[in-house]
């Protein structure tokens, strides 16, 4: 759907608008692109101030409201197929801009060969579509499809590129719960991975870790939580966001996931071992109460259906209005039930004020 911003002239505002010129106001003020104000120019009533059209190179006096209209792309219209789902959606946040669903495990993301109606882009086209919203909506933040957790979507393309710069911009935090294979040693229970993650030639679905700068950078942030003698809990914060990042960044240390069929440890080795690599300090990343290691035997059942991630909270920007919107994702039973013997709690990461995704 369309998105409308108005802004009311102010005295302060005449010193970056050049006395009030609507182009500066627009940039300045209401912070739209130079792309937006070029679609708005097109739109009818894209700029209007009182009721009246005006021109980018007009001038408004303080106390008279400019509204410009974002336009939705009407290409994307139709693409996504609104089909009711199953049980009803559950919704962790929602307002006029974005929608923050908790994904279960097991269903895919967005339409692909095999699933173009039982995805959930198609169960939030239905959402928004009996909301009386229209049906286009944009994922910020893919999910595999067994992985878990809450999942950003834009109601409009504006809301979506504001999203898509915060996660340049590392003002967009995701931060996940993984069960692993093996406990970590006590010098290696936090640290940060650097490796570059490239495509498989050839191969659909799997990647590797590749050497010198051959692929896309990736970088994983984690922290043991609690471990036994065969498994143990971490929490990855990601600072990039490549296809089975986590995943395979695990596998290359030596802890691949639970239940992981690609790269776990009846899967083929991954391309590149990092057990040797360089392990960074992460202190201002982690919160202080995540800080303790909990020893104990059989704290983690031996065997799983899926890779064990979840993505259990993230925060973020409200694309308009600035404000923090931080949001936990529930543990879901498969998962609970993994680690039964352990009351898991969602660290609140976002306690430490840390910027870095």
């Amino acid at each position: 759907m369309e998105k409308v911003l108005e802004y009311t002239l102010r005295e302060e505002d005449l010193a970056i608008t050049a006395g009030g010129l609507v182009n500066l106001i627009l940039k300045n003020c209401v912070r739209v692109t130079g792309h937006e104000i070029s679609a708005a120019k097109f739109t009818k009533d894209g700029i209007t101030c009182g009721g009246r059209t005006v021109h980018v190179s007009e001038r408004i006096l303080p106390g008279q409201t400019l509204r410009v209209v974002l336009p939705e792309d009407e290409r994307q219209a139709g693409k996504i197929l609104p089909v009711k789902p199953r049980e009803a959606l559950d919704i962790l946040y929602e307002d006029e801009d974005l929608v923050i669903v908790n994904k279960p495990a097991g269903i895919a993301v967005h339409p692909s060969p095999g699933h173009y109606h039982d995805t959930m882009a198609n169960y939030l086209a239905f959402h928004l579509q009996q909301q009386g919203q229209g049906s286009v909506c944009r994922i910020i933040g893919r999910l595999d499809k067994e992985t878990s957790g809450a999942l950003v979507f834009a109601k409009n393309r504006a809301g979506a590129a504001r999203l898509t710069r915060e996660r340049q911009k590392h003002e967009f935090q995701r931060a996940y719960l993984a069960l692993v294979e093996n406990p970590f040693p006590p010098d290696a229970r936090e640290g940060v991975i650097d490796a570059d993650i490239d495509r498989i030639p050839g191969v659909l679905l799997k990647r590797r870790i590749v050497e010198n700068g051959g692929g896309e950078r990736a970088v994983t942030r984690y922290r043991v939580l609690c471990q036994s003698a065969a498994h143990a809990l971490v929490m990855c914060r990601l600072e990039t966001g490549r296809t089975h990042q986590i995943r395979l960044h695990m596998a290359g240390i030596g802890h691949p996931l639970c239940g992981d069929r690609i790269y776990g440890s009846h899967a083929p080795e991954p391309k590149t071992d990092l057990r040797a690599g360089k392990v960074s300090d992460n202190s201002g990343v982690f919160p202080e109460k995540t800080e303790c290691i909990y020893e104990a035997d059989d704290i983690f059942a031996d065997s799983s259906e899926r890779a064990m991630l979840h993505a259990a909270a993230l925060r973020l920007l409200q694309p308009f209005t600035g404000t923090e919107i931080s949001v936990t994702a529930p543990i879901p039973e498969d998962f609970a039930y993994k680690c039964r013997n352990y009351d898991i709690t969602v660290p609140d990461y976002t306690e430490t004020g840390d910027n870095r995704t």
